[in-house]
């Protein structure tokens, strides 16, 4: 007992002060790298936690919220989805059409009363890409899809790091507010 009673008296001497809040905060970063593959290995996605940054989701998902993503082999018209596309971080948006080519013909299916975007439109897209599935995204606070106002590119499969299954309102803003204080100082 009087060996624990020591360890504990190092520990708090060696967190005490200063390089207490560095030692606290490398446990941190170490704690955040540990569960963040845990996770990926468990959802099967290389992305298994996101921070929405933008409004383009409300009232789904708000600026702040953390979003829980699972990898999957199949994705459908309404799955709110974790992609590539035209920023530097992964794209949080709704598959709102999905069109799959089949070796006759095509498949589309839409999200709701989505119709931005022609079958036809879709077939030249086909045409131009060989692919199985071919995605269009949107905000759903965002007045037009992504591909319809210029600034996404089709969706494809090895885009997308998986759908979401879990939101936690808020805890994000602790990344938001901590990636933005970084820009200030770099800036």
């Amino acid at each position: 007992m009087a060996e624990l009673e020591d360890v504990k008296e190092w520990w708090n001497d060696v967190t005490e002060g200063p390089l207490g809040w560095i030692i606290y905060l490398a446990l941190g970063v170490l704690l955040a790298i540990v569960l963040n593959a845990g996770l990926s290995s468990a959802l099967s996605t290389d992305y298994p936690v996101v921070t929405v940054e933008s409004d383009s989701m409300k009232p789904v998902l708000y600026p702040g919220d953390i979003v829980f993503v699972s990898g999957s082999q199949d994705y459908s018209p309404g799955d709110i989805i974790v992609f590539d596309g035209w920023k530097p971080t992964p794209i949080i948006h709704r598959i709102v059409l999905k069109s799959r080519r089949t070796e006759e013909t095509f498949d589309i299916q839409t999200w709701e009363d989505f119709d931005d975007i022609r079958e036809s439109d879709m077939r030249g897209y086909h045409e131009d890409v060989d692919v199985e599935n071919m995605y269009i995204t949107k905000g759903d606070n965002n007045p037009v899809c992504d591909q319809c106002q210029g600034t996404g590119e089709i969706v494809l499969d090895q885009h997308i790091h998986g759908k979401k299954i879990l939101r936690i309102p808020y805890l994000g803003w602790i990344k938001l507010g901590s990636l933005r204080f970084a820009e200030l100082l770099t800036a």
